[in-house]
C-alpha cells in the first residue's frame, strides 16, 4: 500500500476546477461579511437623521457587532476543530445574513444594538475559518497570494456597502439598503452547503480518510492507481498537545506580537470604516461624497493586498507586511497636512487603504502560514478575537472624536501612533523567529 502525502496532491503547479472552486467560494464569503460588516458605518448619517439620536448614542450600535465579532473569532476556532471548518462557516454566514437582515426592521437602538452583535458573532467566526480552508486547499508556491486575494472580498465587500448606499440611501432609505446587504448571503448559505468541500487535513486528522482521499482524487483529476494510505506533512502529524495549549505554549511569542498588531490595525480600520462617513459628513460632504471617500479606503486595501500576497509568496511575508504598517504611518502624518484639500486627502485616504487595510487583509494569509494545521483554527481564529478588541475601542473612540471636537488633522496625527505600533510588533516577531533557530524560519513547514 502507497502512502501519500496530502500536500503533493494540492501543491500541484496548476489549480484544478475544485481549488478555483474553494477560492471563489471563499472570496465570495469573505465579500459578503465586508458587506455586512462595514454597511452599518456607511447608513449611520441617515440613521442619525431618521431617529434623531445623538452621535454617543449611536457608538453602542456601531460596536456591537464588533462586541460579537471577538467573541465569534475566539470561539469558532476550537468549534471548527471540533465539527470541521465548512459547518462553522455554513452556520455562521447563516446567523450574520438572518441578523443583518432583521437589523433592517429594528425600531430602537436596543433592538439595533442587539441584532447587531449576534450579527457580529457570526461575522466573526465566519471569516478566520473560511482563510484556514482557502489557505489550506492553495498550493504552496501561491499560498500567500491566493489566500490573501480571496480575502480581498472583504475589503471589496466594504467598498459595495459604499456604493450601496451612495446611490440607493437616499431613494430606498437606510433599513432597505441594510436589508438588501444581508439578504445576499443567504444565498450564498445555499451554494456552500451544496458545493463546498471539507478540509482534507481536518478529514485525515478524523479519520475520515475515505472522504479525503475523494476530494484528492476530484482534485488531480483521477483515481489513484493502487491503495493509499494518507499522511499529512510532518508539520501537520497530530500531535497529543491540544490546539490551544500549542498557541499558548510554542508558538506564544508569534502569538503574541500577530495579537498586539491586529490589535492596533484593526483599531485604526475600524475607526475610520465605522465613523469616516459621520466625520467627513460633519465636515460638511454631500451623502454622496462621504460614501465614495469613505469607499475609496478599503477599496485601496483591495489592491494592496493583492501586490503584498504576491511578494509574500517570494519574500518574508512578515518583513512584507511590516513595511507596508511603516509607510502608512507615514501616510496618516501626510494625511494631517492634506486634510482640508478634498483631491489630496482622498489620494492620500486610498493610499492609506493600500497599505493599512492591506496590511490587515493580508494578516489572515500570514497567520495561516504561521500554525500548522494541528493548531491552525485556534490561532488564526484567537488573533482575529483578540484583534476585534482593538476594533471595538475604535468604533468607541470615534464617538470621542465628537466630544472633543477633534479635527481631520489630528485624528489622523493620532492614528498614526497605532499604525507604527503594528510595524514594531511584527519586527520583534521576525527578530524573535530569527533568533530561535539557526536557519530562517521555514513557512512551508506549516502548509
Amino acid at each position: 500500500m502507497k502512502t501519500i502525502d496530502v500536500n503533493t496532491v494540492i501543491n500541484r503547479d496548476k489549480l484544478s476546477p475544485l481549488q478555483w472552486l474553494v477560492f471563489v467560494l471563499g472570496f465570495l464569503v469573505f465579500f459578503c461579511d465586508g458587506l455586512d460588516t462595514g454597511i452599518i458605518g456607511f447608513i449611520a448619517p441617515a440613521l442619525l437623521d431618521d431617529w434623531g439620536i445623538t452621535k454617543p448614542e449611536l457608538a453602542p450600535v456601531l460596536s456591537a457587532a464588533l462586541v460579537g465579532m471577538s467573541i465569534g473569532a475566539i470561539i469558532s476556532g476550537p468549534l471548527a476543530d471540533k465539527f470541521g471548518r465548512k459547518k462553522v462557516i455554513i452556520s455562521t454566514t447563516l446567523i450574520f445574513s438572518i441578523f443583518t437582515v432583521l437589523c433592517g426592521f429594528a425600531t430602537s437602538t436596543q433592538d439595533l444594538t442587539l441584532y447587531r452583535f449576534i450579527t457580529g458573532i457570526g461575522l466573526g467566526a465566519a471569516m478566520p475559518n473560511i482563510s484556514t480552508i482557502v489557505s489550506e486547499y492553495m498550493p504552496l508556491k501561491r499560498k500567500a497570494f491566493l489566500t490573501g486575494l480571496a480575502g480581498c472580498g472583504f475589503m471589496l465587500g466594504i467598498s459595495c456597502g459604499g456604493l450601496l448606499s451612495a446611490y440607493l440611501l437616499e431613494s430606498l432609505g437606510w433599513a432597505k439598503v441594510i436589508i438588501i446587504g444581508g439578504s445576499l448571503p443567504l444565498l450564498l448559505v445555499v451554494v456552500l452547503i451544496a458545493k463546498l468541500p471539507e478540509s482534507t487535513q481536518y478529514l485525515i486528522k478524523t479519520n475520515r480518510n475515505t472522504e479525503a482521499q475523494r476530494i484528492l482524487e476530484t482534485i488531480q483529476g483521477h483515481g489513484f492507481a493502487e491503495a493509499v494510505t494518507l499522511k499529512l506533512a510532518q508539520a501537520e502529524v497530530q500531535t497529543q498537545v491540544s490546539p490551544v495549549k500549542q498557541v499558548l505554549g510554542k508558538y506564544l511569542w508569534s502569538s503574541s506580537m500577530l495579537w498586539l498588531c491586529c490589535f492596533m490595525s484593526l483599531l485604526v480600520f475600524y475607526l475610520l470604516t465605522s465613523w469616516m462617513p459621520t466625520i467627513l459628513k460633519t465636515a460638511g460632504f454631500t451623502t454622496q461624497q462621504f460614501s465614495l471617500i469613505a469607499a475609496i479606503f478599503p477599496f485601496g486595501g483591495v489592491i494592496g493586498a493583492t501586490i503584498m500576497g504576491w511578494y509574500m509568496d517570494k519574500l518574508n511575508p512578515t518583513v512584507v507586511i511590516k513595511y507596508s504598517y511603516l509607510i502608512a504611518f507615514g501616510l496618516f502624518i501626510v494625511a494631517g497636512f492634506v486634510s482640508s484639500n478634498i483631491l489630496f486627502l482622498g489620494i492620500t485616504i486610498f493610499l492609506i487603504g493600500a497599505l493599512l487595510a492591506g496590511a490587515q487583509s493580508s494578516l489572515l494569509p500570514l497567520s495561516t502560514l504561521t500554525y500548522p494545521s494541528s493548531c491552525r483554527a485556534v490561532g488564526v481564529s484567537w488573533m482575529h478575537g483578540i484583534g476585534r478588541i482593538g476594533a471595538i475601542i475604535g468604533a468607541f473612540f470615534g464617538s470621542l472624536i465628537f466630544t472633543f471636537d477633534l479635527g481631520l488633522s489630528s485624528l489622523f496625527y493620532i492614528l498614526a501612533i497605532p499604525t507604527f505600533i503594528s510595524f514594531i510588533a511584527l519586527s520583534l516577531k521576525v527578530i524573535r523567529e530569527k533568533s530561535k533557530v539557526k536557519h530562517p524560519l521555514k513557512f512551508e513547514e506549516a502548509a
